[in-house]
């Protein structure tokens, strides 16, 4: 299973990405993400994409920054992730 072990933010928008398959990517959201999303205008804020991290099941994830609408209209706070899938298929390998 394909997954991402760590994760280093080289400037606003990449990160460099260390996958369990030994390849280091570096993944620029601005290409490979929907910039019209509002979740992905909160993750695409500085001091917002700074606090990536890497969760349990090798996803890159931002806490307290998706948001889910319960049945009764109330909104919940989630983590947004994305998964070591599309980080690995939108990344490009890391130059030398």
């Amino acid at each position: 299973m394909l997954k991402v072990t760590q994760i280093r933010i080289l400037e606003a928008y990449k990160l460099l990405c260390f996958f369990n398959t030994n390849e280091q990517k570096v993944l620029d959201l601005r290409q490979a993400l929907d910039s019209d999303n509002e979740m992905v205008q909160t993750i695409l804020q500085p001091h917002i994409f700074k606090t990536a991290k890497v969760g349990e099941l090798g996803e890159i994830l931002w806490e307290n920054t998706g948001k889910i609408r319960e049945l009764d209209g109330s909104v919940t706070l989630c983590a947004y992730d994305i998964s070591p899938e599309f980080a690995y298929h939108y990344s490009v390998n890391k130059e030398a």
